[in-house]
């Protein structure tokens, strides 16, 4: 995730480098920038992820106006006031994730996270809050109002797929959404007389490892890895390694427990891929920066990106991307 934190005054800028000081040690967090008294945010809108704007919310709401696109696919935007006592999400809550980086930042200063759409304030979860979570991509985007108002009214949505779907269904979900197994791996939502079709986008879980690394310890940092977004290893959809390992019993045995296909990614294909990490022995030795992070990208397919970069434990690394376009059936 790109943040971009944009503030005015002196106060606020010291409160945006306590959070950055706070998120950059998070593996979910690419980069931090701190944008001081330039509000032309153009650029910023474009290359972003999440927007914080620390300041009053309506200024951020006369430099968005003109900006705003597509509700799936503008950022996020979030807005703080300088004494860091409220968090508001402002703008794409739902597939923009400015909901769930509301309450994450909330926590990380003592704030208050001001949450306004009707789902989320009656402990629901809207359509476009499920795709995005979990990485799918809203192939009928005209029915979105038509589904979250109808969950509003208590109408259930029914996940139809022939990929196993329980495991995505979690406490908040399950007062909405049941799954029903049928039908191929595009997910058909039915709910109060319509269907919505919902492609996932595939997620690739990298890895590279110590010689000799038993499973226990590739699974438990996989687990480790994917709580950090709340994903549940079921959603995997691969988990990709470089070719130079492709005799490591650990890794090969970690996805056969997890029921994962393996993938094993050429000298090549793990060159031509720009990693976040970068560690010196792995490049002299391989010509890569990271391995895991170039086999997740690699797998991930064309324009992918990184939701997790690395992180390591017990002599393995672990970082997760996914793919800029669904799946090909």
């Amino acid at each position: 995730m790109m943040v971009t934190i944009v503030t005015l005054t002196e106060r606020a800028r010291r409160l945006a480098e306590e959070i950055r000081e706070k998120l950059i040690n998070d593996p979910t967090i690419l980069s931090v920038e701190v944008i001081h008294r330039n509000m032309d945010l153009r650029d910023v809108f474009a290359k972003s992820d999440v927007i914080v704007g620390i300041m009053a919310a309506g200024i951020m709401v006369r430099k968005m106006a003109p900006l705003i696109s597509n509700k799936l696919s503008d950022p996020g935007v979030l807005v703080v006031d300088e004494m860091g006592s409220n968090v508001i999400s402002l703008l794409s809550g739902h597939a923009g994730g400015a909901n769930d980086f509301a309450i994450k930042l909330a926590g990380l200063i003592g704030a208050n996270p001001v949450i306004t759409t009707s789902t989320d304030v009656n402990g629901l979860v809207g359509i476009d809050t499920f795709a995005a979570r979990y990485f799918y991509r809203i192939l009928d985007p005209h029915l979105i109002r038509h589904f979250n108002s109808s969950i509003i009214r208590g109408h259930r949505v029914e996940l139809h797929s022939s990929r196993n779907l329980e495991a995505l269904i979690d406490d908040d979900m399950s007062r909405t959404y049941s799954y029903v197994p049928e039908g191929d791996e595009i997910v058909r939502a039915h709910c109060n007389s319509r269907v919505m079709r919902l492609a996932p986008l595939k997620l690739s879980m990298g890895i590279g490892t110590r010689r000799g690394v038993g499973s226990d310890r590739v699974i438990a940092l996989i687990m480790d890895t994917l709580k950090l977004v709340k994903i549940p290893p079921e959603r995997l959809d691969a988990i990709a390694t470089g070719y130079m390992k492709r005799e490591e019993g650990g890794i090969m045995e970690a996805a056969r427990l997890l029921g994962v296909p393996l993938e094993f990614i050429g000298p090549e294909e793990l060159e031509s891929q720009n990693t976040h990490s970068f560690s010196e022995f792995v490049h002299e030795k391989f010509g890569v920066g990271s391995v895991c992070e170039a086999a997740a990208l690699s797998s991930a397919g064309k324009d992918s990106k990184l939701v997790i970069r690395k992180t390591k434990a017990n002599g393995v690394t672990a970082a997760l991307a996914v793919s800029g376009k669904p799946k090909s059936f």
